[in-house]
């Protein structure tokens, strides 16, 4: 049975553990009773890189500099922003999501230009179908190619580009810290309308 990729698991465990609460991992046995080696790893991989320790505090993500932030899209599914507009991409919720009309639509987050990030993870609303064993679910990213670029001057520059699938949640870590006073999700090719649950700006400090 696959897994999710160490940097969804990453994410989702500080989204889960940020106010004293725990993740649920969902690793049960097989029939012989025994944790799926692929499953082990990829918890005792995320223990790694997480550095968690005993009797230690847990780690904790960065500050999210896009929470709450002014935010608009190009495209809005139905034209319904109560409940699909730009606004849901940042409101910190895993249960709403902007959700555009157009294939390919961009998303623009107003933020404050002092504030300096380092890092972004996008969580990706996909399409579900079953596998061929009747049980697990395979996950389809719609977003196929896009750009993140970040306004300077008079114009927008990129500073990254991907020619890939989104992935469900894509962390993206910046060698160097950059400061904007908005910043765009470009969308270059996709397989049906995107959707996105979140947009997170973040000013990480290693630990």
């Amino acid at each position: 049975m696959p897994v999710r990729d160490l940097d969804e698991l990453e994410e989702l465990f500080y989204w889960c553990t940020d106010k004293g609460n725990t993740l649920v991992i969902n690793v049960p046995p097989d029939k012989t009773g025994r944790i799926r080696e692929n499953e082990a790893d990829a918890v005792i991989s995320l223990g790694r890189r997480l550095k968690i320790q005993k009797n230690k505090p847990l780690p904790k993500n960065g500050t999210f500099i896009s929470f709450a932030a002014g935010a608009s899209a190009s495209s809005v599914y139905q034209s319904d922003h109560l409940h699909y507009g730009a606004q849901m991409a940042v409101d910190g919720g895993m249960q709403t999501r902007w959700a555009s009309e157009d294939s390919l639509p961009e998303l623009v987050i107003q933020l404050n230009e002092k504030d300096r990030f380092n890092k972004i993870s996008i969580f990706e609303y996909c399409d579900v179908k079953s596998s061929a064993d009747g049980f697990s679910n395979v996950r389809i990213n719609r977003i196929q190619s896009y750009t993140i670029d970040i306004w300077k001057d008079t114009s927008w520059n990129t500073i990254y580009t991907i020619d890939e699938p989104m992935g469900d949640c894509k962390v993206i870590r910046f060698p160097r810290y950059y400061q904007t006073s908005k910043i765009r999700l470009k969308v270059l090719r996709s397989t049906a309308p995107p959707s996105i649950y979140e947009f997170n700006v973040i000013d990480f400090k290693e630990k």
